[in-house]
């Protein structure tokens, strides 16, 4: 039986992937997290969850796995520059530290490491894997950190998956991402704010690199090893999903407040090439549809859809000020 260990188990993705994982193959999944966001998976016959530092468990701790999911990283804009050796801390050197670790590990099949397209930042032609990165924020230009330093040590099996900008219902719901605030405010204020609106973005579905994930830790081939996979299900930009949305979910009575001007200078339209042969025979299209109907079925039923603990920026705000770094 196999041995997979979630680092960041416990946030927006990660407490969707446990679960996936779960219900799809019989594996032991150990999940480690140092419950920033709270603790949403149950611990049950082929998952443990231990509330650690990943940095303070041995050497001997990752011997066991076949494969290592890191899903660790402070991910939202704003809450990466709100102290930038917090974010250099979590996003590489703590990273570092633990690829020295693993580095000599003779079971480990391979090491997934999430990145994001936020590395492409503003690129007007159709992105692909071996186009030129071009980070703007402090997180974008720490995830390529760290891709360039796993390519730079090639020590170990590692796949980099470069996700789109992700959505989606979950246990650790985030409000501070673009489908979910805009179907959040579209039901329980009536309106839409738009800032810009024009800049192009690629879109994941969380389920959907869920399925990645699980492909990845079922694959045999090692064609995959030391790649970089860019994955998520469309592009477009706020102004045209705004419309999307209120014409999947026929929501009725929505004001659009837009401002053309926006601080946000990020732009890139990335091909789905890399997610389509990844995941095959899935109608893209009808698959994005569905997915945006079933986030917004969850949402409509968040009684909390206003918590501070669901914005990202918040949590951390309230952590680093009880906590010196």
């Amino acid at each position: 039986m196999k041995n997979i260990l979630i680092l960041g188990s416990e946030g927006f993705l990660g407490s969707v992937l446990v679960p996936y994982i779960l219900k799809n193959n019989n594996y032991n999944v150990i999940g480690i997290d140092k419950c920033f966001f709270g603790k949403n998976n149950k611990n049950t016959k082929n998952f443990k969850f231990y509330k650690k530092d990943y940095n303070q468990l041995s050497s001997k701790f990752f011997e066991k796995f076949d494969y290592i999911i890191d899903l660790v990283n402070i991910s939202n804009d704003p809450a990466s520059e709100l102290n930038q050796k917090f974010t250099y801390l979590t996003n590489f050197s703590n990273k570092v530290k633990l690829y020295k670790k693993i580095k000599n590990l003779s079971k480990l099949s391979r090491y997934i490491y999430m990145s994001s397209c936020s590395v492409y930042g503003n690129n007007k032609k159709l992105i692909n894997e071996k186009s030129l990165p071009k980070p703007i924020s402090l997180y974008s230009k720490l995830c390529l950190k760290y891709e360039n330093y796993l390519k730079s040590e090639n020590k170990i099996p590692f796949t980099i998956m470069r996700l789109g900008t992700l959505y989606g219902w979950s246990p650790r719901m985030r409000y501070d991402i673009a489908i979910n605030k805009i179907i959040r405010d579209m039901v329980f204020l009536k309106k839409i704010e738009i800032l810009g609106g024009t800049q192009l973005r690629f879109f994941c579905y969380n389920l959907f690199a869920c399925k990645v994930i699980n492909k990845l830790i079922n694959e045999k081939s090692k064609k995959k090893n030391s790649k970089i996979f860019n994955v998520g299900n469309f592009n477009t930009n706020i102004v045209q999903l705004s419309k999307k949305i209120l014409s999947l979910t026929k929501i009725k009575g929505v004001n659009v407040f837009h401002e053309t001007n926006t601080i946000d200078k990020r732009s890139y339209e990335v091909s789905t090439k890399s997610s389509k042969r990844l995941i095959k025979n899935l109608n893209f299209s009808k698959f994005t549809n569905n997915s945006i109907i079933e986030t917004f079925i969850k949402i409509k039923k968040d009684k909390f859809p206003f918590s501070d603990n669901k914005i990202t920026l918040s949590i951390y705000k309230k952590y680093l000020k009880n906590h010196k770094v």
